[in-house]
């Protein structure tokens, strides 16, 4: 009763005390003509500038700013700013609490206007949304050069995008998955003007019926398009030509409401850009690995070198053409259809030589490789998709068809034997996916999950005259060699789940079934001066019948509990693998039960900030590519066979991770670190000789075992109006090699760091820099081996500079430098310096914009690059294109 009574006594007196530390003004903003001025930015400065009171006046003009009493009122102002009228400050008067205010218009010359606004950022929840406008430059065009610039987010040199150095699992054009994963066309064609906001979702659930039933750590983004831009179809025409003989051609449709969406490109070049970046699914083979469809890898290849680390518009010759049509449509009743169709046909040559040594302890042996090749790819690819996403049920099935392939000829030469090849393949694959998840009356959550999939990928490689005699055909010369091989694939899984989300511990439980039906097809033929063709003699030919059926009870638990998260995951899968091939009297069975549990704890430091980490053992049998006996010559230099059991591997994972975000001071930092150790009870023997190697798949335990730390920052700095970033990753692998009977500890070491700055540095002036250095080290490790060879290392420098001036009003001139600069011990350094330039003015009368595209105008037709792994180190040298220029026109349509 005595506290009751106090507390009531020291209310009133509470509150006058705190009503007098406040004071108080009021005040209207006119014009001379009477009309009020709304919105205006309203501050009370003290005489060092310091702000302590802000307010943005109404649609009336009306203000009212209250600040603590602290200081003399005899050295306080009122300031207002407002674009249009003159800044006005009026000193603030003892006893006077009204104000009103004259403003005066002032005409502005926006082209003159230094942009100091703060970028507009706003996290609710776990969406962080960035204010589109307020990142947005006058010379970008694209949402993806916009996204480039906004703190937190990276889009790579693909088009893939990441957050806070996280790759997103999913993109969304205003909250529909229109793209289909293959987000890169979308990013690379939306004009930045159509999106409001980016809003990058953390912790994301895609299905409403498990969203707070279900833990996730997933990374959204999704593009809200603004109201305006939804009201009517429109697109650009995008008409280039140039010299030498250069088209460069785009024609786009675009139409975003919220019943119908679509995203049709077509696009023409012989430029060097290749357009099959745009049929990228980013995170379609982590799926597949997550439902446990191993494919089987690709036999066959060309060649043992692959593209420069340069941009496409280097080095690649091309005429390519394609269609990227994406179309979706919500219906009333909630269900969404969805239908993207690619298709690609494109013509593209390359010319090289290079230069391998292979360091052995008492030889060095040297391939060296000329060739000049043409590629003919194509892709047709069809996805159709049925979906209802409703808080009550998810039902989703997902019809996949995919045609692809590619033929090439090549005239090389291999340590000065001349020859021609020709290889070609073709991918047939389909698969269907069904998906039904209902919520129960009880609250509980019923899944079933059915995948099929058929793949087959045959390859043929052809080479003349006959190669390598002494091992392919006795010592007796002959005139063509052709390899076939082919895997067709069978795989289906069926998974029942049963998930309780109410509790404190979510608890989940499923069923699933796997069944895995290849067949592995080989021959190897050489045609011999007779024209008779004769089968290798020194193997049989491959016909491996192959099948994996596994049953897996998988039990999980989830917990939320303050600013703790933990799952554990605890599989557990009954397998069993048969194979046999008759030729070789082969017929294995291999029975398991395996245990591959996983751990995941994270625990909030801040409402912003959380630490992480993670364990993961995982247990895995080999496939079919690693029990095949019959030798395949996977290309002119190699020849490939095994004589082991099935491969077993264990591996231990485990992770700490630490994100670290301010929102509201736009700064954003991840750090991590990894360990993985893994164990296999095979290895792979390779016999080199001065012209092939023969790999051999032995029964000895094999040790790897990697460590990597990684760690990133990206900040806004307000000052300069600049964006700053920071990435840096080191990675020691310690792993064996057997060469010529020589078993090979080894371990390579390597550092990268990668900086980026942009920033506007006058008015008219923007600057953007990158960077990346790596260093690299491989070594044999002492005390395991009787064996001594030096260390090898080397050194890569990359960085590129963007400078844009605008000297006139929608008229932008943009020059680019790349410098890469390459160093190895005993070998000489090589240096490159790229320069373009981009002229571009803006007809905004005519909604269109005129493009002049200046391309190595330093003319460098040669590029040499070194490569270094293990005990080997490469040389390689590449033909450019030369220099080039492409006018090009923008039509809005």
């Amino acid at each position: 009763m005595k506290a009751t009574l106090l507390i009531i006594i020291l209310l009133p007196l509470w509150s006058f005390l705190a009503s007098a530390q406040n004071r108080a003004i009021r005040g209207t903003l006119k014009t001379a003509g009477g009309e009020p001025v709304a919105y205006a930015s309203v501050t009370i400065k003290n005489d060092q500038q310091r702000i302590l009171a802000f307010k943005t006046s109404d649609s009336h003009g009306a203000f009212t700013l209250v600040w603590r009493d602290t200081v003399d009122i005899a050295g306080l102002r009122v300031e207002i700013n407002h674009l249009g009228y003159k800044k006005v400050s009026v000193p603030l008067v003892a006893d006077q609490h009204h104000y009103d205010i004259l403003m005066t218009e002032e005409a502005i010359d926006l082209a003159e206007v230094e942009v100091k606004s703060r970028p507009k950022i706003n996290l609710r929840g776990d969406t962080l949304s960035y204010d589109v406008a307020s990142f947005t430059k006058p010379e970008d065009r694209t949402i993806e050069d916009v996204l480039k610039r906004m703190p937190g987010v990276e889009v790579e040199e693909n088009g893939q995008i990441k957050y806070n150095g996280k790759a997103i699992s999913n993109f969304y054009v205003d909250g529909d998955d229109l793209l289909d994963d293959k987000y890169a066309i979308g990013t690379k064609t939306i004009p930045h003007a159509m999106v409001k906001d980016v809003e990058v979702m953390q912790n994301h659930q895609p299905l409403n019926v498990l969203q707070g039933k279900a833990l996730s750590e997933n990374v959204a983004l999704n593009l809200k398009i603004r109201d305006e831009a939804k009201l009517k179809l429109t697109g650009q025409a995008k008409p280039g030509g140039g010299l030498p003989s250069q088209y460069d051609g785009e024609l786009n449709t675009i139409l975003f409401n919220k019943k119908y969406k679509m995203l049709n490109v077509g696009k023409a070049n012989n430029v060097g850009t290749d357009l099959a970046t745009d049929f990228t699914a980013f995170n379609q083979a982590g799926r597949r690995a997550n439902a446990g469809n191993s494919r089987p890898g690709e036999l066959l290849s060309s060649g043992t070198v692959g593209n420069p680390a340069l941009p496409t518009n280097r080095y690649y010759f091309n005429n390519s053409g394609s269609l990227n049509a994406n179309n979706l449509m919500n219906l009333r009743s909630g269900l969404q259809l969805k239908a993207n169709v690619g298709l690609l046909l494109d013509n593209n040559n390359m010319d090289y030589q290079s230069t391998h040594d292979l360091y052995l302890a008492d030889d060095t042996i040297r391939y060296s490789e000329v060739q000049q090749i043409d590629r003919s790819p194509f892709l047709v690819d069809i996805s159709l998709n049925a979906q209802a996403n409703k808080a009550t049920y998810y039902l989703n099935n997902a019809l996949k068809i995919g045609y692809s392939g590619e033929t090439g000829h090549a005239a090389l030469a291999s340590n000065a034997m001349a020859m021609n090849q020709r290889i070609s393949h073709r991918i047939r694959d389909f698969s269907n996916t069904l998906d039904y998840i209902p919520a129960l009356r009880n609250g509980n959550i019923l899944s079933v999950n059915w995948y099929l999939n058929h793949f087959n990928r045959p390859q043929a490689l052809n080479i003349e005259p006959g190669i390598h005699a002494d091992v392919l055909n006795q010592g007796h010369p002959f005139d063509a060699v052709s390899q076939h091989t082919e895997t067709p694939t069978w795989f289906n899984t069926l998974a029942v789940g049963y998930r309780m989300p109410n509790g404190r511990i979510m608890q989940s439980y499923r069923l699933s079934t796997l069944s895995e039906w290849q067949q592995l097809l080989s021959l190897l033929r050489l045609t011999q001066h007779t024209g008779e063709q004769s089968a290798y003699v020194g193997s049989t030919d491959n016909n491996l019948h192959w099948q994996r059926h596994n049953a897996q009870l998988n039990t999980t638990y989830e917990l939320r509990e303050s600013r703790w998260e933990a799952l554990l995951s605890l599989p557990l899968i009954w397998q069993r693998i048969a194979y046999k091939d008759a030729g070789f009297g082969l017929d294995e069975t291999n029975e398991r039960l395996l245990f591959n549990p996983f751990f995941r704890a994270k625990y909030m430091t801040t409402p912003e900030d959380y630490l992480s980490a993670s364990y993961t053992y995982s247990n895995q049998m080999g496939n079919i590519n690693g029990v095949y006996r019959g030798a395949v010559l996977t290309n002119f230099r190699s020849l490939q066979a095994n004589d082991a059991a099935l491969q077993e591997q264990y591996a231990h994972n485990v992770g700490l991770n630490y994100n670290f975000q301010r929102n509201i001071s736009m700064l954003f930092m991840n750090a991590g670190i990894s360990y993985t150790h893994a164990k296999a009870n095979t290895i792979a023997s390779n016999v080199q000789t001065d012209n092939i190697s023969s790999t051999v798949l032995l029964p000895y335990e094999n040790d790897v075992s990697t460590f990597t730390a990684n760690a990133g920052i990206s900040k806004y700095i307000f000052a300069l109006g600049a964006t700053a970033g920071l990435k840096s990753a080191w990675s020691t692998t310690r792993f064996n090699q057997f060469l010529n009977d020589e078993l090979l500890p080894y371990n390579n070491v390597s550092f990268s760091l990668t900086p980026l700055f942009e920033a506007r540095l006058w008015n008219r002036i923007s600057l953007r820099y990158e960077g990346t250095g790596t260093w690299t080290t491989s070594k044999l490790v002492t005390g395991e081996t009787t064996l001594r060879m030096p260390d090898r290392q080397i050194s890569r420098y990359d960085q590129s500079v963007n400078l844009l001036y605008s000297p006139f009003p929608n008229t932008f001139l943009r020059l680019s430098g790349r410098h890469q600069y390459t160093s190895q011990a005993q070998a000489e350094d090589i240096s490159y310096f790229f320069m373009d330039a981009n002229i571009r003015y803006k007809l905004d009368p005519w909604n269109t914009d005129i493009e002049l595209n200046l391309t190595n105008l330093a003319n460098i037709t040669a590029y040499e690059t070194y490569s270094l792994s293990a005990n080997q180190f490469g040389y390689s040298r590449y033909n450019l294109r030369g220099r080039m220029a492409v006018l090009k026109l923008a039509f809005n349509l």
